[in-house]
């Protein structure tokens, strides 16, 4: 097992109870992956790499998850700073009278509802292919005011999530609901995302090499379908998380990512924002706010804690860990090229949006593991 994110630790453990003698290598000196959690010096917990929510639809993901920790619900709440007011993501009933006022906002929701009958949410991409002038101008309106660069990597009336965290940005809603997710399973563990992965790589079976890099021991033969552990064929599966084009030492080039640039502030407050997360895309300084304590639970008087995201840079390789792929036509074509290479061996098992080049959300980690341990 290369790599113990959520989706590494899932995998080992599923591994375990099938019976395996599981070895994991992670590059870093603690697991996590992107859900990697702290405890700020005033007590609360923050997640290091941007908010994730667990949300699912799939009972069965839900009920893995929960073996290893306590949840509680919850409900992500999600608002944008615009011309100095807070309105609610992905835009509803409430953000769009707020920022158009109520006969404005009246009107579009008559045209969205005529437009796309039935329909709760409805995309950018929907919005920008009516044939409503007026239902386009407000595509173009969340393009141009909520799916920034900084953000979201938009081509044409495309859009292409930076992670999960982002995705419903790209929609408005007709109702007036303020949830930013929409699955019927929302919710947070009660001591973090980091106690849950801990107790899923504690079993005898699993053992854990930590600050190890796991490709000075594991290489492809010339073949191109054999794995070597140290020199010697490994029959076995092989489960890796990390970046693909590391693995073929760069044959195609570097793929490209982003890199995460956070920095953290400590108030003497009990709450600082209205909600968990404010989006602040026109800024130049940070993106996007999180306030950490709407999403633990923990009761810490006069304390809170803010997760400040610079916006997002290349990675240069090798110099930081990737946040998140950059997806496009030139990237999804070179990711193929490692993808094809990889399917020559048959025990190299990808799992996790790093390795597999794509935004998946928590559960469709876990979902990911389930299938792809089931199938071995």
């Amino acid at each position: 097992m290369i790599g113990l994110g959520i989706s590494g630790c899932s995998a080992a453990r599923l591994l375990a109870e099938s019976g395996y003698t599981v070895t994991c290598f992670e590059g870093e000196s603690h697991i996590g992956g992107s859900l990697f959690e702290e405890v700020r010096p005033n007590g609360i917990r923050v997640q290091s790499r941007g908010p994730s929510v667990f949300h699912t639809d799939n009972e069965k993901v839900y009920q893995f998850i929960k073996r290893f920790g306590a949840f509680f619900p919850y409900n992500h709440r999600v608002f944008l700073s615009y011309q100095n007011k807070m309105v609610p993501l992905p835009l509803n009933a409430n953000s769009l009278q707020s920022i158009f006022g109520n006969r404005q906002a009246d009107a579009l929701l008559s045209r969205l509802s005529a437009a796309f009958p039935g329909v709760k949410r409805i995309s950018v991409d929907r919005l920008i292919d009516s044939h409503d002038t007026k239902l386009i101008d407000l595509g173009r309106f969340i393009i141009e005011n909520i799916l920034t660069q900084n953000i979201n990597l938009v081509e044409g009336s495309s859009f292409i999530p930076a992670d999960d965290s982002y995705t419903n940005d790209a929609y408005v809603d007709i109702g007036n609901d303020d949830c930013y997710y929409t699955d019927s399973i929302q919710a947070m563990p009660m001591q973090g995302f980091m106690s849950i992965m801990e107790h899923m790589i504690d079993h005898p079976a699993i053992s854990v090499f930590l600050n190890t890099n796991a490709l000075s021991r594991i290489a492809v033969h010339q073949d191109n379908s054999t794995i070597l552990l140290d020199g010697v064929p490994f029959r076995g599966p092989i489960v890796y998380t990390p970046s693909l084009d590391i693995f073929f030492d760069y044959r195609y080039g570097a793929l490209p990512y982003r890199t995460c640039r956070v920095s953290f502030q400590d108030i003497d407050t009990d709450f600082q924002n209205e909600c968990a997360v404010l989006l602040t895309p026109k800024s130049k300084e940070f993106i996007r706010i999180t306030e950490s304590k709407y999403m633990t639970l923990q009761d810490i008087s006069g304390q809170t804690s803010l997760m400040l995201e610079s916006p997002y840079v290349p990675l240069i390789k090798g110099i930081a860990e990737p946040f998140e792929p950059v997806i496009n036509d030139e990237s999804r074509e070179q990711y193929k090229k490692y993808a094809l290479l990889a399917k020559e061996c048959p025990s190299l098992h990808l799992l996790g949006r790093i390795a597999c080049f794509r935004n998946f959300s928590i559960a469709e980690c876990i979902e990911q593991a389930i299938d792809t341990i089931t199938g071995l």
